[in-house]
């Protein structure tokens, strides 16, 4: 594994915004790269898309969920000890 991308992820369900950022990286040239998406307890969708991403796509996005918001550094550090890359 060259590379891990963690993305924490909050309430980004809305307006299509996580959708956007998750075919923007599953769709990436590069290979050999994992995609750690940490949902940050978040109160909407956020959640479903992830695992629906993680379904469609299991060679390279993995999912994290939090049962409690720990904000974007904690949500980050989280993912960070998942990575492989």
């Amino acid at each position: 594994m060259k590379l891990s991308i963690i993305v924490p992820v909050y309430n980004m369900a809305a307006d299509q915004k996580l959708e956007y950022c998750l075919d923007s990286l599953v769709n990436q040239t590069l290979e050999d790269y994992e995609i750690i998406a940490v949902d940050d307890a978040s109160a909407d969708e956020s959640l479903r898309i992830l695992q629906q991403y993680e379904r469609e796509y299991p060679q390279k996005v993995r999912v994290l969920a939090l049962k409690e918001n720990h904000r974007q550094g904690g949500a980050k550090n989280a993912g960070l000890k998942l990575a492989r890359g």
